[in-house]
């Protein structure tokens, strides 16, 4: 594995992004071999420590399907896609409110899309999909009154970014189908500025026939400077997003053993043929989990027999240590077995970096195999209890 830095030449049709004003030419490119990946690290290679936020299960915090997990410095926020709300919890787990509002009267939302707090944890805004009338709620916290609401641009997207300082919206659109002013898009990430129109960058036209996939729920994340970087579908190249422009900073050359890429402008059927039976021993869809001043982390999928298997790969540039492995085992504690450093793993969207922790969601459902298990110094945790969550304390040589 090695890194070189160079100007790698570029057509329209490099990484598949299509023509346009978009700058598809990456000075850094990471070469990496997935079959070179260790079986497993210790997680103690890593992290010191690991502590647990329980998140506090009864008849009124119940988290029906857990689509989003947002860390503050007051609270916690959970999106609940099944009850259509978000359930707050303070910083040990213990539940504290919930926002659900959903219907038609003029303080509620019809589809709730998104959400966002602000960094002083003063409202929430609820981003209310309704087609050409979709908006932003804003609600106080902590009592959910509406303080106003703004008209809105939403396309279909599986994740969203907002440029503070601007008032830019990014959405990763990838391959979904939308629309604007009179043309049908299949653009990667689609951009606007509050009271102007919006952008597509990468856009392409495929047909879709009314389906679409992801192959993750989560395509962007946010540094601790507030920067915002994108991982496009079928693109081995990581973007910083910043005034209604995609600037690359990283490309990942698997060295041969990575998918035909080309395959993201054909139709859905033919996308769906191509993963499932032509990418044994190939690895796909690497995204960008952390870009900051001190780490750079990122996992991909490796296909071996009929299996997806996510690789993680980390780079803490203080002591210039690299680890490229398939699993991450947990030697610090009992609970759970394996930990995974990535922003979209079950379906639960978080950053992976906060402060000087790296975070995990655990789903008791599916890690504890229906068992009810116990962990030191904190308790009993049952199969249908809420998620649980791990920070991990970076060694301090890594912080």
């Amino acid at each position: 594995m090695k890194i070189k830095n160079g100007l790698i030449l570029a057509t329209c049709i490099l990484g598949f992004l299509g023509c346009g004003k978009e700058n598809n030419i990456s000075e850094n490119t990471l070469f990496i071999n997935p079959n070179t990946a260790l079986p497993s690290i210790n997680l103690s290679t890593l992290t010191d420590t690991i502590s647990y936020i329980r998140l506090e299960t009864n008849e009124e915090s119940i988290i029906g399907k857990a689509h989003e997990i947002v860390i503050k410095e007051k609270f916690l926020y959970v999106r609940d896609v099944d009850q259509q709300a978000i359930l707050i919890f303070d910083l040990k787990g213990k539940f504290i409110s919930k926002l659900q509002k959903k219907g038609d009267g003029p303080d509620q939302y019809m589809r709730m899309e998104r959400f966002m707090v602000d960094e002083q944890e003063n409202y929430i805004d609820v981003f209310d999909f309704r087609g050409n009338n979709s908006r932003i709620i804003k609600y106080a916290l902590p009592d959910f009154e509406i303080i106003k609401e703004i008209p809105l641009y939403l396309p279909l997207a599986n994740s969203m970014r907002k440029e503070k300082e601007k008032n830019i919206y990014y959405f990763s659109s990838q391959q979904l189908e939308n629309q604007i002013g009179n043309e049908s898009v299949n653009a990667d990430i689609i951009a606007f500025k509050e009271g102007q129109p919006p952008v597509a960058l990468f856009s392409k036209k495929i047909r879709s026939h009314g389906s679409s996939f992801s192959p993750n729920t989560e395509s962007m994340t946010t540094n601790r400077n507030g920067d915002i970087f994108a991982s496009l579908m079928y693109n081995t190249t990581f973007f910083q997003l910043s005034g209604m422009q995609a600037n690359p900073v990283l490309t990942i050359d698997f060295e041969g053993y990575g998918i035909d890429n080309s395959i993201g402008l054909k139709n859905i059927e033919e996308q769906k043929n191509y993963l499932n039976n032509e990418t044994e021993g190939l690895a796909s869809f690497p995204v960008l989990n952390i870009f900051d001043s001190d780490i750079i982390a990122f996992s991909y999928y490796f296909k071996t027999g009929i299996r997806n298997h996510l690789h993680h790969y980390i780079h803490f540039k203080k002591t210039d240590q690299i680890f490229h492995t398939r699993d991450i085992v947990n030697d610090l504690t009992t609970y759970p077995d394996k930990v995974y450093l990535s922003s979209y793993f079950y379906a639960v969207n978080h950053e992976v970096l906060h402060g000087d922790y790296l975070v995990d969601i655990v789903l008791p459902w599916h890690t504890n195999e229906g068992k009810i298990i116990e962990i030191p110094g904190v308790g009993t945790v049952q199969p249908e209890d809420n998620p649980v969550i791990l920070l991990m304390r970076l060694k301090e040589e890594y912080r």
